[in-house]
């Protein structure tokens, strides 16, 4: 049996797109690289906002008129269906089956087993984690993402997570150690921990924080070169993991630190259970120990007023964050926010958007030159660029051999890691 699988959103569902890779290759099934050449397509969603959403049902019209012509079956899984399993069910009746995020074992014997029947199969019990002893096919080159947990307890105001990917869980320090030497095993230069809270690890098995110890616990693999963190929490930053952050030289100096706002009234309707001056205080802090940081904001958050929007953009613009994305707000129902009055208008959000955007290519712009004639560790993906400590992979663009450089790395045949002596971004 033939499958083709695409793979959508964030990091967090390539890693179970990866498993259930693995899952059906154990299974022996055969991967195709082109839709109209497969028995199966599965379509692994995400549903986190609109823009998701959309482009999801996007893919699902465009596979069901090339199915008509095709007939292969159509799968579809994630986190669309366990946001949306009764709307899919009416609106696509083409779909052969449809599964949530903690079904991917049963998908192999199911579609193996395949009759004619129709399969719905959304557990109302979200508890799925990966585990070292699942199959598991990397996608990423030189680098892989590694899950340390999933789910969330937080309640963010505007947030849909707890919904789609169920409560808060973690695995324990052994089994993520195990998987990571099995990714080492395989080539696998750098590993990136992730999870909806990765600052939470350690208080849902160990009441206590304990990402700083699992980040001790990596480093000892022997060939591991990196260990980057992303999806930190800014409430839930502490010493102990700064200090293991700056002092273990596997670590990235690098952190994923999602502020969302400054604005002490819009963190506080967005329930981020930080103040301006805390978060403030934390950036200084990172900022001291050399510490590079990439962050998300929100703009057009309900009673966000142009003095709210002003403090956000002098923030920026003083804070200097090296890498920072921007998402525009949107109502999402079944959270706290959908109910929250007084809106901005979709003119300002786009206007807002568009500042921050300017202001931002100018910081980083200035950043980059900055590092231009320096020597830095480069983290080789492709004959031609690669990325360094201060880039996340597929997040932060890349670094761009130079023709110099390309001819010394095709001369030595250096596969892993290059000293490049200038860099372009």
């Amino acid at each position: 049996m033939k499958v083709y699988i695409i793979s959508l959103g964030c990091p967090k569902n390539l890693v179970d797109s990866e498993i259930l890779i693995g899952l059906l290759n154990e299974k022996k099934f055969k991967f195709v690289s082109q839709p109209q050449d497969a028995d199966f397509v599965i379509l692994n969603t995400c549903s986190f906002i609109d823009p998701a959403r959309k482009e999801a049902k996007s893919y699902i019209n465009k596979l069901i008129k090339l199915k008509e012509k095709k007939f292969f079956k159509l799968i579809v899984v994630g986190c669309l269906p366990e946001l949306e399993k009764e709307k899919l069910i009416k609106k696509y009746p083409q779909i052969d089956f449809l599964f949530g995020i903690s079904e991917y074992k049963k998908i192999p014997e199911v579609i193996k087993n395949l009759n004619n029947k129709k399969i719905f199969d959304v557990s109302e019990q979200k508890n799925f984690l990966p585990t070292s002893t699942l199959p598991r096919i990397i996608s990423t080159k030189n680098y892989a993402y590694l899950k340390i947990a999933d789910g969330c307890n937080n309640r963010c105001s505007y947030c849909l997570i707890p919904s789609i990917r169920g409560p808060y869980r973690e695995r324990p320090i052994e089994d993520i150690v195990k998987e990571a030497k099995n990714l080492v095993s395989l080539g696998i230069k750098e590993i990136i921990l992730i999870s909806q809270d990765t600052t939470l690890y350690g208080l849902k098995l160990y009441k206590k924080q304990l990402l700083h110890k699992l980040l001790s616990e990596l480093a000892k693999i022997k060939d591991l070169f990196w260990i980057r963190v992303l999806y930190t929490h800014p409430a839930h930053f502490y010493d102990e993991l700064i200090k293991e952050i700056v002092l273990n030289p596997k670590v990235c100096k690098y952190i994923d630190l999602p502020i969302q706002h400054t604005s002490d009234k819009i963190l506080s309707l967005m329930n981020r259970k930080i103040s301006r001056k805390e978060l403030l205080n934390l950036i200084e802090k990172l900022k001291k120990q050399d510490i590079v940081l990439r962050t998300t904001v929100m703009i057009g958050f309900p009673e966000e007023k142009e003095r709210d929007f002003k403090i956000l953009y002098n923030d920026i613009k003083n804070i200097e964050f090296d890498w920072l994305g921007v998402f525009k707000f949107s109502k999402q129902k079944n959270t706290p926010a959908y109910k929250f009055e007084s809106e901005v208008s979709k003119e300002e959000k786009e206007e807002r958007y568009k500042k921050i955007m300017s202001l931002q290519q100018k910081i980083t712009y200035k950043k980059n030159i900055s590092r231009i004639g320096k020597i830095y560790p480069i983290l080789v993906e492709d004959t031609n660029f690669g990325h360094t400590e201060f880039q996340c992979p597929e997040i932060d663009g890349r670094t761009y051999f130079l023709k110099k450089a390309e001819s010394i790395f095709e001369k030595r045949k250096i596969k892993e890691v290059l000293n490049v002596y200038d860099l372009l971004a």
